[in-house]
């Protein structure tokens, strides 16, 4: 039985891969992150009902507040008393706030926290980490300056080097008493620039957690490390910018959580080493399972990322 963890998986494109793994592969043991327990229990009883009281014993809720040590220790204990240990983790929760520290926090810091814990107990050779990553990040880093750039897609390039130099001074900047003008200037002086309308600190967040992933697959070779996009995908995160424009999510192009399934299932479950030529972990994939570069956009049906400089 693959025991797999999914963080976030209580709603959206979480909840819609723990019913993808549950519905597509009886070998699974799904163990459904959620930081609120009430909510997580409803997510539950949402995929009994979709998929059927057989799966009952394959599903299992894990209390899990991805920002919060405490939470993500005890998380932890938890999945080893009960399982030992781990086929995968997928990486799924995150999210935008108006503070760029606050969705920091949560899509970079959150990630490698749950990842630092539970990488451990995922069993080698062949467990799998997945983490759900965004367009938004290549789509930040092709504003950057060049030496910024190079920094964010070598493949020797560690997170501790980039949280100095991109991620520290990106939050000194946004968290100045400046105007949005001048905060602006500051990050164009030092190679950076704003997240647009993706949200503070969205884009910086998701470029920094695809370095990350570079570096973890450097540090377990043994293991499957790969980041994705889940697509323009219609959640919590995304109908905002629907409701701001005043059109539906449908009209902005936007699709369901199901359709932002596929890398992630592909990358978790596929035999990868045999369906991609020249396989190596520490990629980033689009979110049509395809290889995609970390410095620009590649859309869904497009050719793979052969590894050009930016």
């Amino acid at each position: 039985m693959k025991k797999i963890l999914v963080t976030g998986g209580n709603k959206g494109i979480g909840l819609a891969i723990v019913k993808k793994l549950l519905s597509d592969y009886p070998d699974t043991l799904v163990l459904l992150g959620s930081r609120d327990i009430n909510r997580g229990n409803a997510a539950i009883e949402d995929v009994i009902g979709d998929l059927t009281s057989a799966i009952k014993p394959r599903v299992e809720l894990i209390q899990l507040d991805v920002c919060s040590e405490a939470s993500v220790t005890a998380a932890l204990e938890n999945v080893k008393s009960k399982h030992g240990e781990l086929y995968g983790v997928i990486n799924n929760a995150g999210g935008i706030f108006d503070h760029a520290r606050s969705t920091v926090n949560l899509n970079t810091y959150g990630v490698i926290k749950v990842t630092e814990a539970f990488i451990p107990i995922v069993k080698a050779p062949g467990g799998r980490i997945v983490i759900i990553s965004s367009a938004a990040g290549p789509n930040w880093v092709s504003k950057c300056s060049r030496d910024i750039q190079d920094l964010l897609v070598k493949k020797d390039s560690t997170f501790a080097e980039v949280e100095e130099r991109v991620l520290k001074p990106y939050l000194k900047i946004k968290e100045d008493t400046l105007s949005n003008d001048r905060q602006i200037e500051e990050l164009e002086k030092i190679g950076l620039n704003d997240s647009g309308f993706t949200g503070a600190g969205y884009g910086v967040s998701k470029a920094c957690v695809n370095v990350y992933t570079m570096e973890l697959a450097r540090r377990f070779p043994r293991l499957l490390v790969n980041a994705c996009t889940p697509g323009f995908i219609e959640t919590d995160l995304t109908r905002p910018f629907a409701e701001s424009s005043g059109k539906s999510p449908a009209d902005m192009g936007m699709k369901p959580p199901c359709e932002g399934t596929k890398a992630a299932m592909f990358l978790m479950m596929a035999d990868l080493e045999t369906c991609i030529p020249g396989y190596e972990s520490g990629r980033y994939y689009g979110s049509d399972g395809v290889r995609s570069p970390l410095h620009r956009y590649r859309g869904p049906g497009e050719p793979a990322y052969e590894g050009e400089d930016p």
